[in-house]
């Protein structure tokens, strides 16, 4: 659908009116002429919403991780916190977390799991991918058990409604492929190789976000007494796309 079109479906959405619009001063064929673009913009408005609620699925924010095996381990997540905002590196970074904020700032974390997922690139038809086997989608699954952390790292493809820069965002995740990275010593793994699906709706909050990277980033360091997850060049979004063989 052309861009254009759906940023005036999208005006007409909000700032539209039930009552009765009298057009005076106008030719009878610009009025008709008006009537069918407007009756366009709204039926390639449902199209692009169809398109979106068919990937989007369900708006509720969840997860869950199974292993891939005729007899599977399945972890399901509900997370008390749930914000995605800007991100310089990709389109939009999203963070989950089961955590309270009290206790991801304490540093001091026994049990609970935090999702993070990199919007990369937001589908474009005609242009990208629009299908569940393709990657648009970086994916962290960081699992604590016991003080024992394994951090599991993948890809899948995610339709949003809504970035990073929205005031609020949807995203869905559909059988992302997943594997164990790195973990401490202890850890068991019970889940490689894993698929992960799930939904994210919840608002927009890049300083939110900055706050929960940083703490996560600091707790990751400490555990395995390296720097893990570090700000390093921004990435191209343009030779991103270029090595996808995606045009931009």
């Amino acid at each position: 659908m052309d861009e254009s079109l759906w940023f005036t479906t999208r005006v007409y959405a909000v700032r539209g009116s039930r009552a009765p619009i009298t057009i005076t001063g106008m030719p009878r064929s610009r009025i008709l002429l008006f009537s069918i673009l407007a009756t366009a913009a709204v039926v390639g408005g449902c199209a692009y919403v169809d398109t979106a609620r068919h990937w989007v699925g369900g708006f509720a924010t969840g997860a869950d991780i199974s292993s891939v095996s005729p007899d599977p381990s399945y972890i399901p997540m509900s997370f008390s916190t749930a914000v995605c905002g800007e991100d310089p590196y990709v389109d939009t970074s999203v963070w989950m977390t089961d955590l309270s904020s009290e206790t991801l700032m304490s540093g001091e974390i026994p049990s609970g799991q935090i999702l993070h997922v990199e919007l990369l690139f937001t589908p474009r038809p005609g242009w990208t991918p629009i299908d569940s086997t393709a990657t648009n989608l970086a994916i962290r699954y960081m699992l604590i058990v016991d003080g024992e952390v394994g951090i599991y790292e993948g890809g899948g493809f995610g339709y949003p409604v809504g970035t990073g820069r929205s005031s609020s965002m949807t995203l869905r995740i559909d059988e992302a492929t997943m594997q164990l990275t790195r973990s401490t010593e202890g850890f068991v793994d019970l889940l490689s190789p894993a698929e992960l699906s799930g939904t994210f709706s919840g608002p927009c909050d890049t300083t939110e976000v900055d706050r929960i990277r940083n703490v996560v980033n600091q707790y990751m360091t400490n555990t395995f007494g390296q720097v893990l997850y570090v700000e390093g060049d921004s990435i191209s979004l343009k030779s991103l796309l270029a090595n996808a063989g995606i045009s931009p």
